[in-house]
C-alpha cells in the first residue's frame, strides 16, 4: 500500500502507475511498482529506506509525510525473508540519462 500510495503522490495529474506481480524461477514473487514522477535522487537510493528520509514535492504541505512509510515496508519485507530496493526509470538506451520515474521492487521467497 505504501508502494502504490507514494508512487500515486509522486506521479503527474494524469500519470500511470504501473504495478506488476511475478513468479521467480527459483521460487518467490517480485513485485514491481512504478511511477512517472522525478524518480529519485541518484545518491539516495539506499537512504530513502531510513527512518524519516522524505523527499517529497513541493506541492505537498509540511508534515503530510513522516518518512516512516519505506522504513517500515523494508522491515516488513525483510522480516519475511524479502528484499526491497528502488532503481530510477530511464529511456530504453539511457543514451541521454532522462529520468522516466521510480521503480521499487519487492522480492520475496515462496
Amino acid at each position: 500500500q505504501n508502494l502504490i500510495d507514494n508512487g500515486l503522490s509522486f506521479s503527474p495529474e494524469g500519470g500511470t502507475l504501473t504495478v506488476q506481480a511475478m513468479r521467480l524461477k527459483e521460487g518467490g514473487a517480485r513485485v514491481l511498482v512504478e511511477d512517472e514522477g522525478p524518480g529519485v535522487p541518484p545518491d539516495n537510493l539506499e537512504s530513502i529506506f531510513q527512518r524519516f528520509y522524505s523527499e517529497r514535492p513541493e506541492t505537498e504541505s509540511f508534515g503530510d509525510h513522516s518518512g516512516l512509510g519505506l522504513s517500515i515496508a523494508k522491515q516488513i519485507i525483510e522480516a519475511h525473508g524479502g528484499r526491497i530496493w528502488a532503481e530510477n526509470r530511464s529511456t530504453p538506451d539511457d543514451a541521454d540519462g532522462a529520468i522516466l520515474g521510480a521503480r521499487f521492487i519487492v522480492e520475496l521467497p515462496a
